[in-house]
């Protein structure tokens, strides 16, 4: 693997890189959790349109699979799957700074299919696993190192890394997807108190168990993470991952155990 820096905020470094290598996928994977309007346009909107842009002006048959989030399309239910109109805002309710720029990223995306893009938009659920330090993630690990385990009610849909892995491969060499739009989740639904209770296991604390009601789990969250809450109790539809990469197993107990050990790695 050969590492190159650039700005992907730059067309032209874009561009220049993209004729130089010639690759057969792209997978943008850049994206912000919070910021200003503009930080998150930028990353959510400007860097995938200048990626999709760079390799229509290079070679069309590159295909582009685009990491977006399964809140792009804002909470339309309590059990979701992908809308008939991709992104249509007579459809989707994307809220707040952080879904809105999402949204707008795949529509710039999708819109560029008309010019010859062959892509594929992915929205994953919460990833969980190796290198994810993301802030709910932490910021658990930071309270349970002090003794307290929070014990919060409430499932959510999530997916693991590895699993993420598997769809995007599968995915890049299926030349029947493109120009398309899926969630990427397991089937499982976790309790948020799984995640506490196995970091606090690896960790080997015992500490408090802290009931937390569901009412108050945002004074214990980052800003960047309080979104997550409304979609608690909210079910995704797995049947893509199911046709790509079949049943899986839940894998919490292994995804928990590689981000207790990265955590360790670059926190302590």
């Amino acid at each position: 693997v050969r590492l190159h820096k650039l700005d992907p905020g730059n067309y032209d470094e874009v561009l220049r890189l993209m004729n130089e290598i010639k690759p057969k996928y792209v997978f943008n994977t850049v994206g912000l959790l919070g910021g200003s309007w503009n930080e998150l346009w930028q990353a959510h909107v400007e860097v995938p349109r200048n990626i999709a842009r760079a390799i229509i002006n290079t070679d069309k048959s590159i295909k582009f699979i685009h990491i977006s989030a399964s809140a792009a399309a804002g909470k339309i239910g309590n059990f979701i799957k992908e809308e008939p109109d991709h992104c249509n805002y007579t459809y989707v309710k994307p809220s707040g700074d952080y879904e809105r720029s999402k949204c707008d990223g795949e529509r710039a995306i999708s819109g560029l299919g008309s010019e010859g893009l062959n892509y594929v938009i992915v929205r994953p659920t919460l990833v969980y696993g190796y290198y994810n330090d993301h802030d709910q993630f932490l910021t658990l690990y930071k309270a349970i190192k002090r003794g307290l385990v929070p014990i919060i009610r409430g499932y959510l849909n999530a997916i693991y890394v590895g699993y993420l892995v598997k769809l995007l491969e599968s995915i890049a060499v299926n030349n029947e997807v493109k120009n398309t739009f899926l969630y990427a989740t397991e089937c499982t639904m976790y309790s948020l108190s799984d995640f506490s209770q196995l970091m606090a296991n690896y960790l080997g604390v015992k500490g408090i168990k802290l009931p937390i009601p569901t009412g108050l789990i945002s004074l214990f969250l980052p800003s960047s993470a309080r979104g997550l809450l409304k979609y608690l109790g909210v079910q995704y539809s797995c049947e893509f991952m199911r046709k790509f990469i079949g049943d899986v197993e839940p894998a919490i107990s292994i995804g928990v155990k590689e981000m207790v050990d990265w955590i360790k790695r670059v926190h302590g």
